[in-house]
């Protein structure tokens, strides 16, 4: 019993850090407080002009929807933009996914995950304790900043309280 406690205790401290940083994120993209630097070159990606890197995340997985079966998951990195979703796989991929362009746009905070539809028959998903700030980055750019309180996808981090330290 105890082994399991110690086992379960990263996971779920790193999840409620991951809450806590998406609450900080929103509060950036807010203007409430000040936003983190985050550099693009150490993912080796390229910005457009006027597009703001918000976070770099680590340990996402990253799935694809084909012929109704999702595929396996592949591990990588992340970078989110005012504009998109970067992913860089594990086996050297880049991933470009625009906010812009979804047409389906789907976060579960409970089962850590956001699905991405493009209207291609091919839906991607993001998973990972990283959700989180990946559901803030696409409600504030494809709803605007104001839907970052009222979305019901960020009631999870909303109820949550702030850890202090």
């Amino acid at each position: 019993m105890r082994l399991k406690r110690r086992v379960a205790e990263p996971a779920n401290s790193h999840a409620l850090e991951a809450s806590d940083d998406a609450r900080h994120l929103a509060m950036e993209i807010a203007g409430l407080q000040l936003a983190r630097r985050v550099d693009p070159v150490g993912m080796r990606v390229v910005l457009e002009p006027e597009e703001s890197a918000w976070r770099q995340l680590e340990d996402l997985w990253f799935r694809v929807m084909v012929h109704g079966l999702w595929s396996e998951a592949a591990p990588g990195t992340a970078l989110l933009t005012n504009r998109r979703l970067l992913v860089r796989l594990r086996s050297g991929e880049v991933l470009s996914l625009w906010w812009g362009s979804l047409v389906g746009f789907d976060p579960d905070l409970s089962r850590s995950h956001v699905v991405l539809d493009y209207g291609d028959g091919s839906p991607r998903v993001v998973t990972g304790p990283g959700a989180a700030q990946v559901a803030v980055a696409g409600i504030a750019s494809l709803y605007g900043v104001e839907a970052l309180t009222t979305h019901p996808a960020l009631d999870p981090i909303r109820r949550m309280a702030p850890t202090v330290g």
